[in-house]
Order: structure tokens, then sequence, then C-alpha cells
């Protein structure tokens, strides 16, 4: 599997397994979800961040995945490192925009 059969394998199974959660979720606030700060060791990922942004990359999660180290994972490390980096990628993202946008003002 390439980085594009990986990732619509799991975005497929991330789809399924939120249907289910928000059914079982409908009472559950907001604030016991867990979020993922970004530390320092990203500097590197938010690098390649902002050249897959600049790149107008059509794929960035699939860029974004370390093809060997996936392979070594089990199934439920697999998806515990695809939503840790999905995770990251928003918020580098976001990050990234933001200091964009103060560059235009």
């Amino acid at each position: 599997m390439d980085g594009r059969e990986i990732l619509k394998a799991m975005a497929q199974q991330a789809k399924d397994r939120l249907r289910a959660r928000n059914r079982r979720l409908n009472g559950i606030s907001e604030n016991n979800i867990k979020t993922i700060t970004i530390s320092s060791n990203d500097e590197k990922l938010y690098t390649k961040v902002k050249d897959l942004l600049d790149s107008d990359s059509y794929t960035p999660m699939a860029e974004l995945i370390d093809i060997n180290y996936y392979k070594s994972l089990n199934k439920e490390q697999k998806e515990r490192y695809f939503f840790e980096l999905s995770d990251k990628f928003r918020k580098l993202k976001s990050q990234y925009e933001k200091e964009k946008l103060k560059q235009v003002y």
C-alpha cells in the first residue's frame, strides 16, 4: 500500500468510528476530549508542514506519514499515530496560517 491508499483506508475507519462515537457520546461535553499540545520537537514537522502548504499538496497527510515506522506498528498503534499526526498537522497548519496573515498586515 502506498501513502494514499493507507490514508484512504484510515480515513474510512475514522469516519466509521466517529459515526459510532457520535451515537455513544450524545451527552458528553467537549471538555472530556484529550487535546495534543505542540512541543518544541515539532519544529521539524512544522517546517515540513509549511513546505507542503506552500506547494499546495493534495495529500499532505500521506506525505507526512513515515511509511517505514508506520508499517512497524500494530493496528491500534497505527491509528494512534495517524490521529496524533493529524492533530499536530491541523494545529501547525492553523499556526502557519496565522503567521501568514500577520505578514500581510
